[in-house]
């Protein structure tokens, strides 16, 4: 396997990483709705999204914020409140993987005399949590919510994953 980074650099990526790949949004979603001039703009974080409904006939537009479970919530009963109840999920799992990042980032000789590598874990666990999120978006976008969908942030966790996973120090 390639070694992209020396062994000593590889534990401080893997929290960077994750750091990263948490103030990143994992989507983008846009799409226009029926009527003459209306769209709608979703920015999705790990915990949290935004929504802009826009109106081009109105100068007002509606921005809200929702975390994760709010918006959940909020979607119960539509077709799409399945993608929601997996991001809610899969945010659970990112949170769990950032509160691991902090003790790492704090404790590193701890994590190291306990797990042989923890950068290994570190990257699966970024893999999934990537998985997640694209499935997430597949599911909201095939129930419902069509138009355009940017999966930035789940694509770098996949690929951040990916380098940790396949990084060979020896």
């Amino acid at each position: 396997m390639p070694r992209w980074t020396a062994p000593e650099y590889e534990n401080p990526l893997a929290v960077v990483f994750v750091w990263v790949s948490t103030l990143l949004p994992w989507e983008v979603a846009y799409a226009t709705l029926p009527g003459p001039g209306v769209s709608l703009l979703f920015v999705r974080w790990p915990f949290f999204q935004l929504r802009r409904l826009a109106d081009l006939t109105s100068p007002a537009s509606e921005l809200t914020f929702a975390l994760s479970l709010n918006a959940y919530q909020f979607q119960t009963g539509t077709t799409i409140y399945t993608g929601y109840l997996v991001w809610t999920v899969v945010s659970l799992a990112s949170l769990c993987l950032l509160a691991f990042s902090l003790y790492f980032y704090v404790r590193e000789d701890d994590v190291v005399a306990r797990v042989d590598r923890p950068a290994r874990p570190v990257g699966a666990a970024l893999c999934c949590t990537g998985l997640g999120y694209l499935a997430t978006g597949y599911a909201i976008y095939a129930t419902g919510f069509a138009g355009l969908h940017v999966p930035v942030g789940a694509l770098f966790q996949l690929l951040f994953g990916a380098l940790l996973l396949t990084n060979d120090p020896a």
